[in-house]
């Protein structure tokens, strides 16, 4: 979860700088808050997939390095 929040503060800056440098270039607030709600949207739903825990393997390692289930 923890990596889910330093992704929303990076966000956070990235949509910050778009937003000024679209006002910057002279674009109407309007559009430069629906484009920012759409970047927004579009970045919180893909992080939260990417940051879901995902299951752990369980490899069992027998001393010699083979594998436990591979017998020879």
């Amino acid at each position: 979860m923890r990596a889910f929040w330093i992704f929303i503060i990076g966000l956070i800056f990235a949509l910050g700088a778009l937003g000024y440098g679209a006002h910057l270039v002279g674009v109407q607030t309007q559009w430069i808050v629906i484009g920012l709600i759409l970047i927004a949207g579009i970045s919180i739903a893909s992080g939260a997939g990417l940051a879901r825990r995902r299951p752990q393997t369980n490899v069992a390692v027998s001393n010699d390095g083979a594998s436990a289930g591979s017998e020879e």
